[in-house]
C-alpha cells in the first residue's frame, strides 16, 4: 500500500481517467503501413489459474505465505526479494525458493515498497489512521539488522528516491499544497539530515545530474543533491501524474496547459524556463530509452527530450510508461498490447487479452518473455498477469488467484507479485 489512502486513491483516479479519456481505448489504425503484421488473441492459448486448495501451475516457481497481509508490493535486487506486511514486519526473501533469509518487527505497518541502495534497503512505517507519525526504517541487507531511523514527527512520509550516498524523503500533508511540505536529505551511512528544503505535496520525484526534482501539487521544484539550494521553482497546472523525465539538461512532463488537456513540455534543467511543447493530442506517460523521449495517450510517438522535435507518431493510442525498448521493439499497452519499432514506429504485433480485461499495461521484457499487468472493471480491479512471448506474440500464461494483486516487480530472471499474504514467483 502506498504512504497514504488519498495518494493510493489518487493513482487510482489517474489510472481510470485514462481509460475513460479514450487515451487507451482506440482501435484505429496506425497512419503507418506496416509491411507484415500480426494479431495474436487470448483464445490461441489456455489461462493457467493457480487454485485456492494450494495447486499451482508450472509457471508458479514458488509462493511463499508470510502470515500477514502485504502491505509494502515485493522488489527483487537479483538474490533477494524484499516485502513488507500490515503486521510490520519486513521480510527478506531468497528469489532462487522463496526461504526466508531474514525478518525484521518494525512493530507498525510497513507502507511503502522498499528502496534499496548498496548494502541497504529502506522503508516507512506507521498506522493509517490521523496524526500517526511515520517512520524511515534502514536494514542491512544482509541481515536485517537496524541501521538507523528517522522519525521527524510528520504524519506521512514518502521515499522519493536514492543515490548511493543520500536517501531523499519528503513529508505529506492530507490536504494537498504545492508549499508547506518538507524534503530531506538524508545521509544513507547513519540517517542524519544533510539537508532540507521546502516543497508541496509530492506526486514524485526524478533524481538527474546531479538535481532532484519534486513534483509537487500545484508546483515544481529543482534542488541541488549535494547542498541542497533550490536551483528553481515554477507553478504548474495540472500535472500528469507519473510523466516526468530528465535527460541531457531538459525536464519533460505532461499538464495541462492554457485550457489543452495533457500538453507536453520541456523545461531547461537549471532554470525550469519551457524549452518546447508537444500539443499533438494528451499525452499520459513516458519513458526514456538512448536518448528518444517516447510518449503514449491519444497517440504514441518519439520525441528528441532537448528539442522537443516528433521523430514519428502513429494515430493509435498507447501507455509506454514501464516496459522499455527491447531488441528494437517499444511495447505499448492500453486495451490491447501492441509491439512497435522504435525507431520508425511501425507496427509489428497486437495481441488482446480477454474480454473482461479493461486495460493491460507492459511491466517490463525478460529476454523473450514480455510480462504485464492489467486492470478490469470489477473487483478484484488488479486480479490477472500475463506472460507474452514476443517473438510468437502469444500468450505463455495468465495468473489468476481471483484476489487483487500488487503491481508486478520484475528482476532478471522472472516476475513477483503478492496477494494477501503470499508472495509468488512467475516465470
Amino acid at each position: 500500500m502506498p504512504s497514504s489512502r488519498r495518494r493510493y486513491l489518487r493513482g487510482c483516479a489517474a489510472t481510470l481517467g485514462l481509460a475513460t479519456a479514450g487515451c487507451l481505448g482506440s482501435h484505429e489504425s496506425t497512419e503507418l503501413t506496416p509491411e507484415k503484421t500480426s494479431t495474436a488473441t487470448e483464445s490461441e492459448t489456455g489461462t493457467a489459474t493457480p487454485t485456492q486448495t494450494g495447486q499451482t501451475e508450472p509457471f508458479v516457481a514458488w509462493q511463499q505465505s508470510l502470515d500477514s497481509v502485504i502491505t509494502a508490493p515485493p522488489i527483487s535486487t537479483g538474490n533477494r526479494l524484499y516485502v513488507g506486511t500490515e503486521s510490520g514486519t519486513i521480510k527478506s526473501l531468497a528469489t532462487v525458493d522463496g526461504s526466508q533469509q531474514w525478518s525484521y518487527d518494525a512493530n507498525d505497518p510497513i507502507r511503502s515498497q522498499p528502496k534499496h541502495v548498496r548494502n541497504t534497503v529502506f522503508v516507512i512505517s506507521g498506522k493509517e489512521g490521523l496524526y500517526e507519525d511515520h517512520v524511515v526504517v534502514a536494514l542491512d541487507t544482509e541481515t536485517g539488522a537496524k541501521q538507523w531511523t528517522f522519525a521527524p514527527g510528520e504524519w506521512w512520509l514518502e521515499l522519493l528516491g536514492a543515490t548511493e550516498d543520500m536517501v531523499y524523503v519528503g513529508t505529506n500533508a492530507d490536504t494537498p499544497s504545492k508549499q508547506g511540505q518538507t524534503l530531506y536529505a538524508l545521509a544513507v551511512s547513519d540517517g542524519s539530515v544533510q539537508w532540507s528544503g521546502e516543497v508541496g505535496d509530492q506526486y514524485g520525484a526524478v533524481l538527474d545530474n546531479g538535481t532532484i526534482y519534486v513534483a509537487s501539487r500545484g508546483r515544481f521544484y529543482a534542488y541541488d543533491t549535494e547542498t541542497g539550494e533550490q536551483r528553481w521553482a515554477t507553478d504548474v497546472s495540472d500535472y500528469y501524474s507519473q510523466t516526468m523525465v530528465a535527460t541531457d539538461g531538459t525536464l519533460c512532463y505532461a499538464a495541462d496547459v492554457d485550457e489543452t488537456h495533457g500538453t507536453l513540455l520541456g523545461v531547461a534543467a537549471d532554470t525550469g524556463e519551457t524549452l518546447w511543447t508537444h500539443e499533438e493530442g494528451s499525452i499520459a506517460s513516458t519513458t526514456l530509452h538512448d536518448g528518444t523521449l517516447y510518449v503514449g495517450g491519444t497517440h504514441v510517438a518519439a520525441l528528441d527530450p532537448t528539442t522537443g522535435e516528433q521523430r514519428w507518431r502513429t494515430d493509435q493510442s498507447g501507455y509506454v510508461k514501464q516496459a522499455p525498448v527491447q531488441n528494437g521493439t517499444l511495447y505499448t499497452g492500453g486495451d490491447v498490447v501492441r509491439g512497435h519499432n522504435s525507431s520508425t514506429g511501425e507496427l509489428d504485433w497486437t495481441w488482446s487479452p480477454e474480454t473482461n480485461i479493461k486495460g493491460v499495461v507492459p511491466a517490463a521484457v525478460v529476454s523473450d518473455t514480455l510480462y504485464a499487468d492489467s486492470w478490469s472493471d470489477g473487483d478484484p480491479r488488479n486480479r490477472f498477469k500475463f506472460a507474452l512471448d514476443t517473438n510468437a506474440e502469444t500468450k505463455r500464461w495468465a495468473f489468476d488467484v481471483e484476489r487483487e494483486l500488487t503491481d508486478l516487480s520484475v528482476d532478471e530472471k522472472r516476475a513477483y507479485a503478492a496477494a494477501d499474504d503470499t508472495v509468488y514467483a512467475l516465470e
